[in-house]
């Protein structure tokens, strides 16, 4: 049998007085738990869960002591010594006019630089400059590094300060303008997330993988052509895989280009291909914000 209806109006407030006691309760006691507990500091990152693959690649490792910085810079060294893959100096190609040549095997170093003539774009290789009024720096002859920069020096009037690798030109916030040196503002794209496709003269960066000798230093090459149509970009470059250039009067090889949503990716595969098991991973392109 029902409750008169004056007992169950008492009965449901009774009800809903409980209940607000208890929800008040409740959040008096949450509130003081969460002043108990400190909120949490950075949050992780992706690359910083456990089992995240390929969070290797890109992370800065410790630098070498003196010792191991010693020995890397021998077996550098000997490794000019061969077996190479062209010899050294082989004219490889050449984009724009500014020529590459073989370094005979990625990881030589020969104590040898290139200063690159203002006027007339040509290049010498030398222990110093011949002329400072007249040259400019490029770099360590026939390295990755050197070539940006002599292909920038020639055509965009540009050059850029010295890092202690290729990867570490992803970093660079300015460029210099030439003869001035005036600092110009560099701009990056994150190779994958980008929306900003790459353009002609930018700077395709590879990220170190430090397991891989090769890659161990990352990479860089110029952009000298582009075709988002087709879906490949092409690159000028030195001491890539140290081989005569697909094309010896354009470019020294074509990767592939994907646009997805609006957001732009370079992968290290020739176009027609899925495989490159000596590729490297590609961080980005840098590109001066004010033109030259």
């Amino acid at each position: 049998m029902r409750p008169p209806p004056e007992r169950d109006r008492r009965s449901r407030s009774r009800q809903t007085l409980a209940a607000m006691v208890l929800l008040v309760g409740g959040w008096l006691v949450w509130e003081c738990v969460l002043a108990e507990v400190p909120p949490p500091a950075n949050p992780p990152t992706a690359s910083d869960l456990p089992h995240t693959d390929g969070a290797d690649l890109g992370r800065r490792a410790p630098a070498p002591d003196p010792v191991e910085r010693l020995r890397r810079l021998y077996a550098a060294l000997r490794a000019c010594d061969g077996p190479c893959v062209t010899p050294f100096g082989t004219r490889l190609g050449a984009a724009d006019g500014v020529e590459a040549r073989s370094n005979g095997v990625s990881n030589c170093l020969r104590l040898e630089y290139s200063f690159v003539d203002r006027a007339t774009g040509q290049f010498q290789t030398a222990r110093k400059s011949p002329d400072p009024q007249r040259f400019e720096f490029a770099g360590v002859t026939d390295q990755c590094v050197e070539y940006a920069r002599r292909w920038w020096i020639r055509h965009r009037a540009l050059t850029f300060g010295d890092v202690p690798t290729a990867a570490d030109i992803f970093t660079l916030t300015e460029g210099q303008r030439l003869p001035d040196r005036d600092a110009v503002p560099l701009g990056r794209s994150l190779n994958g997330a980008a929306r900003r496709s790459p353009r002609r003269g930018d700077l395709v960066v590879y990220a170190p993988d430090q397991a891989d000798p090769e890659w161990r230093f990352g990479h860089v090459a110029v952009v000298v052509g582009v075709d988002a149509e087709q879906g490949w970009v092409a690159l000028a470059e030195e001491n890539y895989d140290n081989r005569p250039w697909r094309d010896p009067a354009s470019d020294a090889r074509r990767i592939r280009l994907f646009a997805v949503g609006g957001r732009y990716t370079l992968v290290d595969v020739s176009p027609g291909r899925f495989q490159n098991p000596d590729g490297g991973r590609i961080a980005g392109w840098v590109y001066p914000l004010a033109a030259p």
